[in-house]
């Protein structure tokens, strides 16, 4: 099926997961185009880092309760 990111209902439960967050990402967004010179490494804790394992166990359980009809809607909340 298809999910969207506008959900409907009143008093529908609100689930918020993610990875953990750190210093990485921080203005990822806006600094995803700038380039990078003199003073790069400073500017490194602005591309975050991936963690693999956790973004498979996310991706499965969205998929789960996806297919278990649990889903009103889905939205990602990441900036790229």
């Amino acid at each position: 099926g298809i999910f969207y990111a506008k959900a409907t209902g009143v008093g529908m439960p609100i689930v918020y997961l993610g990875s953990k967050t750190g210093r990485d990402g921080i203005h990822g967004a806006t600094m995803a185009s700038a380039e990078f010179g003199e003073g790069a490494e400073e500017k490194r804790p602005t591309v975050q880092v991936g963690d693999p394992f956790a973004e498979k166990l996310l991706l499965e359980a969205c998929l789960e309760i996806m297919a278990l009809d649990c889903v009103n809607a889905i939205q990602d909340m990441g900036a790229a």
